[in-house]
C-alpha cells in the first residue's frame, strides 16, 4: 500500500509540474519518508520470508551438520543489527520529540514522526530474528 501511496505522491507532483506548470515542493518530501516507512516495516517480512539479499557462496558448500550453527549465527547477527539499530532510533526518535525538532525542507512536520518507522522495523526485525532463533532450537515455528 506505501508503494502505491509513494507512486501516487510522484505522479500527482509530475502532472502538476508538467500539465500546469506549477511544481508542487511538498510530494518529494513526503514520498521519501514514505519508503523510508515501506522498507523498514517491510524488511521483517522479506526476512521471514527468505526473501532478503543473501550470499550462500560459502554456505552452500557447509556441511549439512554445520548449517544449523551457521543459520544460528546469521540469525544472531540479525538480532544483533535490529537491537543497535533500534537503540539508535529510539535514541534519534527521543531526541527529537523532547527537543521538538522538524524536519528541514518543504514541509516542516515533528521530525520524530517519519524516523519513528524505524524503532517500528527494528522492533518487529528483532522478533523476526528470536522466531528464526526459536524455529532452529525447537524445530518449529513459535505460534
Amino acid at each position: 500500500m506505501a508503494i502505491v501511496v509513494a507512486l501516487g505522491f510522484t505522479l500527482i507532483a509530475v502532472f502538476w509540474r508538467y500539465a500546469l506548470s506549477d511544481p508542487l515542493l511538498w510530494p518529494e518530501d513526503v514520498t521519501g519518508w514514505t519508503l523510508v516507512g515501506l522498507i523498514m516495516l517491510g524488511i521483517a517480512e522479506a526476512y521471514r520470508r527468505g526473501d532478503h539479499i543473501a550470499i550462500d557462496l560459502l554456505v552452500d558448500t557447509l556441511p549439512n551438520r554445520v548449517k544449523p550453527v551457521q543459520m544460528l549465527w546469521s540469525h544472531l547477527a540479525v538480532l544483533a543489527f535490529s537491537v543497535v539499530l533500534g537503540l539508535s532510533a529510539w535514541e534519534a526518535v527521543h531526541f527529537a520529540h523532547s527537543f521538538g525538532s522538524y524536519t528541514s525542507g518543504n514541509v516542516e512536520i515533528p521530525s520524530w514522526i517519519p524516523q519513528a518507522p524505524m524503532v517500528v522495523g527494528s522492533v518487529l526485525l528483532g522478533l523476526t530474528a528470536v522466531a528464526k532463533i526459536i524455529e532452529i532450537f525447537f524445530g518449529k515455528r513459535p505460534a
